[in-house]
């Protein structure tokens, strides 16, 4: 096609192409039209671009304008000289005592050289009065003043008895309390044995270990009383009791300041019956 254009001519081409053909047809106008279209739309474009990049400067000439702020002048703080006045510091007063009535009551020293004293103040004198080096007058203090007593002759030394502390034999002591604990003839173990050996099974309704805590006290003469067993078994405390009444043996008492004083046992016990 371009080979025909170069050869022929745009224009002898088109009427080649359109030749016995209706030329009133809309494709013969618009080829002979196309280039001038072409050369419009182009010149369009141009333009329309320029002035996208133009207008913009155009009005950005006209719209700077200088923007003038109000700026406030600055501001000038003045420093002053303060004079500070002179404190005056107290003057220290001296602390002048009250004068209060104050009466002296030392007691005079027997001497052989008799010389001038001075009375002792009665009851009334002292009354309202604090102990001084002097007698005078004054304000009246509620501080105590003993009235001195004299005894007149030489010192004398006088010998206080204090009257022993009579103990209380009846008291049960502890373990504790007591400089020697009281013993059974052998040892614990010993009176462990004697309990075994006299304890009756056959009267408690059980099967299986029953145990308890038996307490009582060993009296002066070696003997033992209130004997109490805290088992949950009432055949077995019962039994126990009976068994620890039965030993016959007695105890060595506890000794108390070389004295023999009653004492608290405790001792515990158990039992395998089948």
């Amino acid at each position: 096609m371009k080979n025909l254009s170069a050869i022929f001519g745009k224009d002898n081409l088109d009427e080649i192409v359109f030749s016995n053909r209706n030329k009133a047809y809309g494709a013969y106008v618009l080829r002979n039209e196309y280039s001038n279209q072409l050369t419009k739309s182009v010149l369009i474009g141009v333009a329309f671009f320029a002035s996208l990049s133009v207008v913009p400067l155009i009005i950005s000439t006209f719209k700077n304008e200088t923007i003038i702020r109000d700026v406030p002048p600055p501001v000038v703080i003045e420093f002053k000289d303060v004079d500070n006045p002179d404190i005056k510091k107290p003057t220290p007063t001296a602390f002048v005592p009250p004068n209060i009535k104050t009466v002296n009551i030392t007691v005079p020293n027997p001497t052989r050289n008799v010389v001038e004293e001075k009375p002792i103040p009665t009851t009334e004198e002292m009354k309202g009065a604090a102990i001084g080096p002097e007698t005078k007058s004054g304000e009246e203090t509620t501080i105590p003043v003993t009235p001195p007593i004299s005894i007149p002759g030489p010192p004398t030394t006088t010998t206080i008895s204090v009257a022993p502390v009579l103990e209380n034999p009846d008291i049960v002591r502890s373990t504790s309390e007591v400089d020697v604990a009281a013993d059974f003839k052998g040892g614990i173990d010993a009176f462990r044995q004697k309990v075994s050996q006299t304890f009756d099974t056959e009267s408690i309704d059980h099967t299986g270990v029953v145990s308890g805590v038996i307490t009582f006290v060993v009296e002066r003469d070696g003997s033992i009383s209130n004997i109490k067993i805290n088992g949950q078994n009432a055949d077995f405390n019962k039994e126990a009791e009976r068994t620890v009444k039965s030993i016959k043996t007695k105890w060595t008492p506890a000794q108390l300041n070389g004295k023999a004083v009653r004492s608290s046992f405790r001792m515990p016990i158990s039992m395998r019956i089948e």
